[in-house]
Order: C-alpha cells, then sequence, then structure tokens
C-alpha cells in the first residue's frame, strides 16, 4: 500500500513540478524583458524542488 501511494505521489509532484517550470519559464521570458526580473528563474527553482522532494518520497515509501 505504501508503494501505490509513493508512486501516487511522485507523479502528482511531478506534473506541479512541469507546471511550475512551464509557468515560471513563460514569465521569465515573456513578462520581465525590461529588466529580466529573477522571477520566473524562482519558480523554475522551486518547481525543481517539487521535482525532487516527489523523487524523494516515492524513493522512500516505494523502496526504489
Amino acid at each position: 500500500m505504501a508503494s501505490r501511494l509513493g508512486h501516487l505521489l511522485y507523479w502528482v509532484a511531478s506534473w506541479i513540478a512541469v507546471i511550475m517550470i512551464a509557468g515560471g519559464m513563460v514569465v521569465w521570458l515573456y513578462f520581465s524583458r525590461p529588466n529580466y526580473d529573477p522571477l520566473g528563474l524562482l519558480i523554475v527553482g522551486f518547481g525543481i524542488i517539487v521535482w525532487l522532494a516527489g523523487r524523494a518520497i516515492r524513493h522512500r515509501l516505494a523502496g526504489r
């Protein structure tokens, strides 16, 4: 049961990370043209952290 929960949480975290990374790239490339505000890069960084947290949860619960 814990293995299935680990996989589910990993996929949820992966989708959240994809949305955050894509959204962060859009914010960085299109909405911060004059001075290249680092907000988009910050969002991308948090997306990577969410993805890594999902992998850690899967590793812990699923034993991979």
